[in-house]
């Protein structure tokens, strides 16, 4: 009997924490939220700068495919951002100096899948951001 009991005991433990989520774990997000995709650019710097991307044109963010949240000294949010080739010539601009409003989507351009993570401490003024490329995309497929 007091073996059922642990038993019991340990599977309802481990299925709470399954459903809570691990403390100090990433939470999902919805990655449609505008707020993500804006993160987003902030990372065209470093995506720009890889040398995965050794092709003539900048890489710009297309959609933000997921994003994941965890409350650490500061937040840490990780996304991955479908990126495409733009109009902007590498040469022509700066990496910084590229936006959504001066440089547009490439049509039939090169595209890549990238992991992006934003962690800030908004009170020391602090940002860093990673960038690793996860694969690249063929035009065919659909996110």
């Amino acid at each position: 009997m007091q073996a059922i009991l642990v038993v019991a005991f340990i599977v309802s433990c481990a299925t709470f924490t399954v459903n809570a989520g691990m403390v100090g774990g990433f939470t999902e997000q919805d990655a449609s939220k505008p707020e993500y995709h804006e993160q987003a650019w902030k990372a065209v710097k470093g995506i720009n700068d890889q040398a995965s991307n050794n092709g003539p044109y900048y890489f710009v963010p297309i959609k933000v495919t997921k994003a994941h949240t965890q409350v650490v000294a500061g937040i840490n949010t990780k996304l991955e951002v479908l990126v495409g080739e733009s109009s902007c010539k590498k040469g022509e601009l700066q990496a910084q100096e590229i936006s959504s409003s001066n440089c547009q989507l490439k049509d039939g351009g090169n595209r890549a899948l990238y992991q992006v993570t934003i962690w800030e401490k908004p009170w020391e003024n602090f940002e860093q951001v990673n960038v690793e490329k996860i694969r690249s995309v063929e035009s065919h497929e659909q996110f």
